[in-house]
């Protein structure tokens, strides 16, 4: 019997040791950047986000900051986020897959709960929450494993 970590590996949370630091950083980055993304959204009316003059003129630093935010953060950071949401579903496989036990249910259970936090949150705290497109997406995604 070995006792190499492919073959005692387990589903469930990863222990410390075992995390890809590089992949909580960027995801960690990408979220900062949504956040930036999202700054606008939060505080003024969300016509903002598709035409800043919606709440006034966009000169000097106003209009400074909205271009450098649309060129380096928008949509950008989302997609960043998007890959590593798909990344850390493969890692899961792959744990799974490692320790001889389906992942179809610890899939399952993190998606119905990652969609019933993004209800909470779109219809609780901001309309333009997306943790309910990210579970649903995660349920599709299963199917072409």
């Amino acid at each position: 019997m070995s006792t190499s970590p492919a073959s005692t590996a387990t589903v469930g949370p990863v222990r410390e040791s075992d995390r890809i630091v590089s992949l909580d950083v960027l995801r960690g980055f990408a979220l900062l950047g949504i956040l930036t993304m999202n700054i606008g959204a939060f505080s003024m009316p969300s016509a903002t986000y598709f035409d800043p003059t919606a709440w006034g003129e966009i000169t000097g630093l106003n209009g400074w900051v909205w271009r450098v935010t649309h060129v380096l953060a928008d949509l950008k950071f989302m997609a960043i986020f998007s890959m590593l949401f798909g990344a850390g579903i493969v890692l899961m496989w792959q744990r799974a897959d490692a320790s001889g036990r389906p992942a179809t249910g610890v899939h399952h259970r993190r998606m119905f709960w990652l969609i019933v936090f993004g209800l909470l949150h779109a219809h609780l705290l901001w309309y333009g929450d997306i943790l309910y497109w990210y579970g649903m997406t995660g349920l599709v995604v299963y199917w072409f494993r």
